[in-house]
């Protein structure tokens, strides 16, 4: 199954324990693709060296982080201009989904939760695709 991991899921699986982690170690262990983008890898090193941010990350070892999501990823080219959402990187969010064919969005983003399903790609918590998934598996 194809989809698109947002960055606030990836930051809490890069430094905290839990569902997000069990997600992303279902990438590394390829049984899901983890799709993503250029943009979507920019905003994880921003936030990741931002000072106001609680991570603080230097330059290089953000690059490093973004790197090791890189290698996990199949990251795609965006073509598609998505607007529907009033945050930029919400609609970077959805045309990354649209532009590499993702089943869903795995989000913590209310935003983008609140909409439940853009163009027939759902949009979930960790949870919710956790639980899903254990039962078809």
């Amino acid at each position: 199954m194809r989809v698109v991991i947002d960055t606030n899921v990836l930051i809490s699986a890069i430094f905290w324990s839990g569902k997000p982690k069990q997600l992303l170690n279902r990438a590394r262990k390829q049984k899901i693709t983890f799709v993503t983008s250029n943009d979507l890898l920019n905003e994880l090193k921003e936030i990741l060296i931002r000072q106001d941010k609680p991570f603080h990350l230097s330059d290089h070892e953000a690059d490093h982080v973004v790197e090791t999501m890189r290698g996990l990823a199949e990251v795609v080219q965006i073509r598609s201009r998505i607007t529907v959402c009033r945050d930029e990187m919400d609609n970077k969010v959805l045309s990354c989904a649209i532009d590499g064919k993702a089943a869903c969005i795995i989000s913590g983003d209310t935003h983008l939760l609140e909409l439940g399903s853009f163009r027939g790609i759902r949009i979930i918590t960790v949870s919710d695709f956790l639980n899903k998934t254990a039962q078809t598996q």
